[in-house]
């Protein structure tokens, strides 16, 4: 199945979408390869100047999946793609925005972290569970560090209490709050306010 899908309607611009809303789009190692796969295909072609990251269905993404994540034979595996697809939306040459909905946990807030902008919407929830699970947030720790401050991300992850979008605008987890009805149309906004600068200075900024 088409764990990604990608919409090219608008010049310049990709919308992904993290397609497999039956799991809350839970990060499947299947999922992270086809996100990785369509990132490097898309900066490939270089009419592609910004890319808009959201998921499918009630929910970002609930984080990684955890039948692989706790299986021994593949958790190294799942690791891997997770520290490639956080590594890959930050590095890439396109800009990437995050736009968020329902709620982001644990791996799936980290992918909207790794994000150059993010918006989420005001019903947004985030929250990273890992040490509760038994898991150390790691990868995403240090993907959201230029982000958030030391001790913001203490309390997120030793605390790991649920935060609103508005904790999380205050914190530089989010750099813009929406109504949930005009997510798309905000981030499609911002989108194409980047494109009304020069292709390399944009790029050179980031």
């Amino acid at each position: 199945s088409e764990l990604i899908t990608v919409d090219q309607s608008r010049a310049g611009i990709a919308v992904l979408t993290l397609n497999r809303p039956e799991k809350r789009n839970a990060l499947s190692i299947d999922m992270l390869e086809q996100l990785c796969a369509r990132v490097e295909s898309l900066a490939a072609e270089r009419a592609n100047r910004v890319l808009i990251l959201t998921g499918a269905g009630p929910v970002f993404s609930a984080g990684l999946d955890l039948l692989e994540a706790s299986n021994p034979d593949l958790v190294q595996r799942s690791a891997s793609c997770v520290a490639r697809a956080l590594q890959l939306l930050r590095s890439t040459r396109l800009i990437t925005i995050a736009a968020a909905h329902g709620g982001a946990f644990a791996g799936g807030a980290g992918l909207m972290a790794a994000c150059d902008i993010a918006i989420g919407t005001s019903d947004l929830k985030i929250g990273f569970p890992e040490a509760r699970r038994g898991l150390l947030p790691a990868l995403v720790c240090a993907t959201m560090s230029p982000k958030v401050r030391e001790g913001d991300l203490r309390d997120l992850f030793l605390v790991g209490d649920i935060i609103d979008a508005a904790r999380a605008q205050q914190i530089g987890l989010l750099q813009r709050v929406v109504e949930p009805h005009t997510l798309t149309e905000q981030a499609i906004a911002v989108a194409t306010s980047i494109l009304e600068g020069g292709p390399q200075t944009i790029e050179a900024t980031k």
